[in-house]
């Protein structure tokens, strides 16, 4: 076997390993089903209402989101598995699948406009997978209208290296009816033709559908929950998108808002992956999308967990995927040493949300089990941030004065309510 074909065996056998790891730790990751997992599972399973009665209601009503197609999934597994205990983890394993998928769909269009490189794969997967966008998407099925959208542009991406540009663009349409995250697959085009990777041509062709399709999604959503209004998730207040800009920059490649405040090291790495870009077209092109990203994702970027254990910001690593695995997508047909590099602020912010995921789980784990040992049901917990009435475990969360145990959101101990002071 000659030298070239010797590395390429060992960088194969490193994704492959690369992949094995980390489904063995998403599989390790399986403890318990939390909040909207939950809530979704009481909603959707509910006997008040049929299959066909909670798919309409999915379909037509806005649920402070409207994204169609992912929901109408959940309900059809949720009711028709018709033991919780099952559905989520079936849910997370479909996660899991799409995002495998995905990653072999972004491969597949590599090979195509660069040629086979097993080495690049390692590297790509690598920062794919170990990532903690990756983990909260798999490890977490209320992320399943991301793992669907990636998919979807992932599919785009393939279609388009093998010239298939308008059936690329309804590809790019339809994750619209999964999240309107799907808006960034516009200013990846660009980053594509700044790349070298499409003509403007080629990206027309991709784009218009794709716009055509996103348009009417929006009417439609508008129809269901007015845009900007008080139901939408989006307030676009103005004072809010400077700290949206400078925490999604900070952010980007740690994927989580962990600790005090903004650091420094985390622009640097952001600094470097802008200086790692070929040119200075694919530059501008790079920050185009980091822009769009801060407008669809406008004042999710402003607030830091502060180190408070159970808390929304837990689940944030969802919002940088998308985005990142375009960018990592260019890099690696690019600048593939850059991947490299990348690789460790990327893979310090796994192990932050993979360490305090876990303990997460088991803190909902600890009310599960205290509730199925207890004799009077509902168990009544305090915890004002995210209320849930399950009347199947008999468990009620929420701001309950009367509640005997207390959820502490720094430690995640569950704790007996001390009594208030007189």
């Amino acid at each position: 076997m000659s030298e070239p074909d010797r590395s390429q065996t060992w960088w194969r056998a490193a994704t492959v390993a690369l992949v094995l790891v980390w489904l063995l730790a998403i599989g390790r990751w399986m403890v318990a089903d939390v909040w909207d997992e939950t809530n979704a599972l009481v909603a959707f399973g509910s006997s008040t209402w049929t299959t066909g009665e909670a798919l309409r209601f999915v379909l037509t009503q806005s649920m402070g989101i409207w994204r169609p197609l992912p929901s109408a999934l959940a309900v059809l597994v949720i009711r028709g598995l018709g033991d919780p205990e099952r559905a989520w983890v079936v849910m997370r394993v479909l996660n899991v699948v799409m995002l495998l998928s995905s990653l072999g769909l972004f491969v597949m269009a590599m090979n195509r406009w660069g040629g086979v490189s097993w080495r690049r794969t390692a590297l790509f997967a690598l920062t794919f997978l170990y990532s903690a966008g990756a983990l909260i998407v798999a490890g977490w099925f209320a992320n399943l209208f991301d793992a669907w959208t990636l998919l979807l542009i992932a599919l785009g991406v393939m279609l388009m290296s093998r010239e298939r540009f308008v059936g690329a663009g309804i590809a790019f349409g339809i994750s619209f009816f999964c999240k309107e995250t799907a808006a960034l697959a516009l200013p990846m085009l660009v980053l594509f033709a700044a790349a070298g990777y499409l003509s403007l041509r080629q990206a027309l062709r991709a784009g218009i559908p794709a716009s055509v399709l996103g348009a009417i999604y929006f009417s439609l959503r508008h129809r269901v929950i007015p845009f900007g209004s008080s139901a939408d998730t989006h307030q676009f207040l103005a004072a809010d998108f400077f700290p949206t800009i400078v925490g999604l920059a900070e952010s980007f490649w740690r994927q989580t808002m962990w600790g005090e405040g903004p650091g420094v090291l985390g622009f640097v790495w952001f600094a470097f992956s802008v200086a790692a870009m070929p040119g200075w077209r694919t530059r501008g092109a790079f920050l185009l999308l980091v822009l769009a990203t801060a407008v669809i994702y406008w004042q999710m970027f402003s607030v830091y967990q502060n180190e408070v254990l159970i808390h929304y910001l837990m689940f944030v690593g969802r919002l940088y995927l998308i985005p990142v695995v375009m960018v990592l997508f260019v890099l690696a047909m690019k600048r593939e040493w850059a991947l490299a590099v990348l690789a460790v602020p990327l893979l310090a912010g796994a192990i932050v949300t993979y360490t305090r995921y876990e303990r997460f789980q088991e803190s909902y784990r600890a009310i599960y089990r205290h509730a199925a040992g207890s004799t009077a049901r509902p168990i009544r917990v305090h915890f004002p941030m995210k209320p849930l009435s399950d009347p199947i475990r008999g468990v009620e969360i929420g701001d309950l004065p009367e509640a005997s145990l207390v959820l502490d959101p720094a430690s995640g101990r569950l704790l007996p309510r001390k009594p208030a002071a007189p």
